[in-house]
């Protein structure tokens, strides 16, 4: 065996191969591994508060939203125009507690009852005169 393989890295599965021997006949000591923290440990302290900071704001968002959107349903009425979770437009012809009446054919007499919460948007509130021409029509 030459020396030059005797020195390589080990393969695996075989054991690490003896240090040479010195110039006094003793093998030299092998190098301590170093005993101090990783180098990207302090790469994973700056993530935490910016992962809190995500949740923060997510959190102060969907609330701002639901907050939206109860003061939309409560400020529903008559004759507004809205448009449901399912893509149904009409004008709504009676507000209950839990449902929504939905007036969706202007000619006939259609309508049709919603859970308040499949309102997704009032698209225009009704007015004065609006009213008086939806009931004139």
């Amino acid at each position: 065996m030459t020396l030059a393989m005797q020195n390589g890295p080990s393969l695996a599965g075989q054991s690490p191969a003896p240090a040479p021997p010195t110039a006094a006949g003793t093998a030299a000591p092998a190098a301590a591994p170093a005993t101090g923290p990783a180098p990207d440990a302090g790469m994973f302290w700056i993530f935490i508060p910016l992962i809190l900071a995500m949740f923060l704001f997510s959190a102060m968002a969907s609330r701002k939203q639901r907050k939206q959107k109860e003061k939309m349903l409560g400020d529903l009425k008559r004759h507004d125009r809205v448009v449901t979770t399912g893509g149904m437009i009409g004008w709504v012809a009676e507000v209950k507690p839990d449902l929504v009446v939905l007036k969706v054919e202007q000619g006939q007499d259609v309508r049709i009852s919603f859970t308040r919460d499949a309102i997704a948007a009032v698209l225009k509130a009704s007015s004065a005169e609006g009213a008086s021409e939806t009931q004139n029509a």
